[in-house]
């Protein structure tokens, strides 16, 4: 196939490729080989097209060692004429005057050739610590040859001049054989491939006569300098994945294609038989090589996925990213440059911290937004700390306002909680808890009262008073309700404990009201006979004998009308008495739980759950 032919199919496929990826969000070249990121949607950190084109991989693995490379490929000796179809004129030199030998046609000048490097090291690296390029040097050996050789077609002109120079049908075919150094430098951009750029310089031997059976006469022979460039692509098979940990010494492969250019002085011919007038000639070619190696490094590290957090405003990952890439290469020859990021992260963590925050505040997600605030106050300089307290203050006037909120619905351990929240960055929210919380005692003393708990209801008003002094209409408020239900009750009342409490809750009532009226005074009374007999009974040793009697009472008969979930904590009182014992925890919302504990009149004993002194379960021995 025609090589300019072979070049348009590679264009209209790549076009192909590039159209097809119009739809992508990613846009691809020569089958994936080079992508890039659709980047209408990101914000990068200033720098970062300069450092894609100069400081791309910079803190890759070097490659440090090529074991081998093997090239194979075919070439033309030329350089003169038109389209290279003739030898240049000084391309050989004779011992006399005769006439010149051309080279013979394009077909007769056309060879093979294998050429291999082995053993090369990354030299660069080792003299000068530097990674972003790879530069490796090694040995070279080269062989090539003819296919089709030319006949000399001077040699019947030549014998005229010297008789020796005329030993029959002769062919010109040049065998080189070359030894020498090689230098490659590895130009990488991006990750499934590179560019290859290669010196070489040595010493060649070659035997050039071939008899009219076209084989190689041992003399005449030739020695001189070599050297040689070529160009091209490498794609990288086998072992891509990337790497952390440079302890990986996974190798890998590479397939390509090289144009080559190679230039050789045979300047000393051994000619003991003096068969030909060639003095010397210098072989120029221009050849295509198939290339194939085995390579170890050159894998991307953690500190390249730092620096694209980094240029991706992504400071945070970007500096634990370096951190661990500083710490896994402590030897890296890019060193220096990583802990330059890593200042330049610490410095702009803050900033991130700080618009994270606004992007969450702006989506009402303020506890995230508070956390981003806060981490940034900690990281920040002076410079932006005044904003970050601005914003943590509006936050905490949004927060009070929902609190005090919920604090009039009745929801004020709610109220609590979200404080707690804040209270290490708001003042006026730690002074709102105090508050809450006697709010809260001043709910749940009204929850008491609802369920007939008196006592439990008082000693909640009690506390929520001196929590906040300002609660006092409230208090007594429900202490006058309280008081209001003990004399409807007033009859009923025969605990010593109870009776204390309705008398003291009476008085109270009656100095808030002005007086309880002659039927409400008159309970008063009665309830301070019962007080003072239940004194003396405990003066006089009958309380044990009481005990007893409410023991008895708490237990459980089988005549006993059956109890069902529901049922309230006075509906179970009415029925059962006191409990043997009662055992009170908190549940996860911080609701009350209790268990009341009867003994069974056949032995065992049956236990009573209430949550928010409703009966929800109901438990007996086996």
């Amino acid at each position: 196939m025609h090589p300019r032919f072979t070049l348009y199919i590679i264009i209209f496929a790549s076009f192909c490729r590039l159209t097809a990826a119009e739809a992508d969000s990613s846009k691809s070249y020569l089958w994936g080989l080079i992508q890039f990121s659709s980047e209408s949607d990101i914000e990068y950190e200033p720098g970062y097209r300069k450092d894609q084109f100069l400081y791309r991989r910079e803190f890759h693995e070097p490659i440090k060692f090529l074991p081998a490379e093997v090239r194979y490929g075919v070439f033309i000796y030329g350089g003169g004429g038109a389209d290279g179809d003739k030898i240049k004129s000084d391309w050989m030199r004779y011992e006399d005057a005769v006439s010149r030998f051309d080279g013979g046609n394009l077909i007769a000048r056309t060879g093979h050739q294998l050429d291999i490097d082995f053993l090369k090291t990354n030299v660069f690296y080792a003299l000068i610590r530097a990674s972003w390029l790879d530069m490796q040097t090694g040995l070279n050996f080269r062989y090539s040859n003819l296919l089709i050789p030319g006949e000399i077609d001077r040699i019947e002109s030549w014998g005229s001049v010297n008789p020796n120079w005329d030993p029959g049908k002769m062919y010109f075919a040049p065998r080189v054989l070359n030894f020498g150094i090689s230098h490659t430098t590895m130009l990488q951009w991006y990750e499934p491939w590179y560019i290859d750029l290669r010196y070489t310089w040595g010493y060649a031997y070659s035997k050039f006569y071939l008899d009219s059976n076209k084989e190689f006469l041992s003399t005449p022979t030739a020695f001189g300098p070599s050297m040689s460039f070529s160009l091209g692509p490498r794609f990288i098979i086998g072992g891509g994945k990337k790497s952390n940990n440079s302890k990986n010494k996974q190798n890998r492969f590479s397939f390509g294609i090289d144009l080559r250019y190679a230039y050789t002085k045979f300047n000393d011919i051994n000619d003991p038989d003096d068969i030909t007038p060639i003095k010397q000639f210098h072989l120029q070619d221009f050849g295509i090589h198939f290339t194939f190696s085995i390579f170890y490094g050159g894998r991307l590290t953690i500190g390249d996925k730092a620096k694209n957090y980094y240029y991706r405003k992504d400071f945070i990952t970007a500096h634990e990213h370096f951190e661990t890439f500083l710490k896994d290469f402590p030897n890296h020859s890019n060193r220096k440059r990583a802990e330059d990021f890593l200042v330049l992260c610490k410095e702009k963590i803050p900033i991130q911290l700080y618009e994270e925050g606004i992007a969450f505040e702006k989506k009402g997600m303020f506890s995230k937004s508070i956390s981003r605030y806060l981490d940034a106050y900690k990281r920040a300089d002076s410079d932006i700390r005044q904003l970050i307290q601005d914003k943590l203050d509006h936050i905490a006037i949004l927060e009070i306002e929902k609190a005090d909120l919920l604090s009039a619905q009745g929801r004020a351990d709610e109220a609590v909680t979200m404080m707690e929240k804040i209270i290490h960055f708001s003042t006026a929210a730690k002074d709102k808890i105090p508050l809450y919380k006697a709010r809260h005692l001043l709910q749940q003393g009204e929850k008491a009262l609802s369920y007939g708990f008196y006592s439990k209801s008082l000693m909640l008003l009690d506390e929520a008073l001196q929590k906040d002094s300002h609660l006092e209409f409230e208090v007594n408020t429900l202490r006058y309700q309280v008081a209001t239900h003990l004399v409807e009750m007033a009859n009923k009342v025969s605990d010593h404990s109870e009776l204390r409490s309705a008398i003291q809750m009476l008085v109270d009532a009656s100095e808030m009201a002005g007086g309880l009226g002659e039927k409400n005074e008159k309970i008063l009374n009665e309830l301070l006979i019962k007080f003072n007999a239940d004194q003396d009974r405990e003066m006089t040793g009958r309380i044990d004998q009481r005990m007893n009697i409410v023991r008895q009472r708490a237990i459980v008969k089988e005549s006993t009308p059956p109890l069902t979930v529901g049922m309230t904590v006075p509906d179970i009182q009415s029925l059962l008495g006191h409990p043997k014992e009662i055992i009170e925890k908190k549940d996860n919302d911080g609701s009350s739980i209790q268990m009341w504990i009867y003994p069974l009149e056949k032995g065992g004993e049956m236990y009573l759950s209430f949550k928010d002194y409703i009966l929800f379960k109901i438990e007996k021995d086996a």
